[in-house]
């Protein structure tokens, strides 16, 4: 077994360990530590990049046995041999931006339960934008109140802390769904809002995701899929729209007061795109920068 040390201290970005295993598999080393703060890929979360004894981390994954696989590439570099000491560093970047989307995914689903009634089915965590399919078609409307209601939680910056609990405990706690497994189970507590088993990577405050902007929607196997940002991939997104060079802007300089043209350009974000692909748009709110 790896003793995960992510599942207590997701901000822990470097560490130490002892090689347990140093195999060859599929063209790149694999290395087997005894500790890891590196995340594998699991529950729609994707894994962790960095360095391990100064070579590079290019994926993560779960073993059968319990342990982590750390796939490195070497180059002309040699291996780390079993019973060596290796230092690790977590690409925090990449680690930052999963802990935001994943802890944003929870309260978005949280807020949907409670507005609207609809169950969460499947999330995915992706390189861009992430999803999550829901159970039932919800409307603009609906969508639009759930959003309110997920940044309310975010701007009230609640704690949001890590619980482990026996499966009999769980089956007494208010958890938004029920644990796929038992034993000893890992809870992501956003304070009075949202407790769910979990063991991905989260914020330690709902102040840390910025904030949640649902980006589109569309029918997806008799439910809806719903494509969100959180935090600065919400940002990166405000300026790919505000830095677009269009002739309207070009010919028509701003004149107006600041909130006229927040007013405009969220009339003309929130257009829809097409009839599949429900209603687009990015979130034109000012958003505080990301500081850790």
């Amino acid at each position: 077994m790896t003793d995960r040390l992510y599942y207590s201290d997701p901000y822990l970005r470097t560490f130490d360990a002892t090689v347990l295993r140093s195999e060859e598999r599929g063209g790149h080393r694999v290395v087997t530590l005894d500790r890891t703060a590196f995340y594998p890929t699991s529950g729609g979360q994707p894994f962790d990049i960095g360095t391990l004894g100064g070579l590079r981390v290019v994926e993560v994954a779960d073993e059968e046995d319990g342990t982590i696989a750390h796939f490195v590439d070497t180059g002309s570099n040699p291996a780390p041999a079993a019973g060596e000491t290796v230092h690790g560093e977590i690409d925090w970047l990449r680690r930052f931006d999963h802990m935001q989307q994943h802890t944003g995914q929870h309260v978005l689903s949280a807020a949907i339960v409670s507005i609207c009634r609809a169950r969460t089915v499947s999330f995915h965590l992706g390189a861009a934008v992430s999803t999550i399919d829901l159970d039932r078609e919800l409307s603009a409307a609906e969508i639009a109140a759930a959003e309110t209601e997920a940044n309310r939680i975010v701007w009230e910056n609640r704690p949001v802390a890590i619980r482990f609990v026996t499966s009999e405990e769980a089956a007494t706690l208010p958890l938004r769904k029920e644990p796929a497994r038992g034993g000893t189970l890992r809870l992501i507590d956003v304070e009075g809002f949202d407790l769910s088993a979990c063991g991905g990577t989260h914020v330690a405050r709902s102040g840390a995701i910025g904030i949640i902007a649902v980006a589109s929607w569309e029918r997806f196997k008799g439910g809806q899929r719903i494509e969100f940002l959180c935090g600065g991939r919400a940002l990166d997104r405000l300026r790919s729209q505000r830095d677009r060079p269009t002739p309207r802007i070009r010919s028509a300089p701003w004149r107006g007061s600041r909130r006229s043209w927040r007013s405009s350009a969220l009339a003309s974000w929130r257009q829809p795109q097409s009839a599949s692909m429900g209603y687009r748009w990015c979130c034109a709110l000012s958003m505080p920068m990301r500081t850790v």
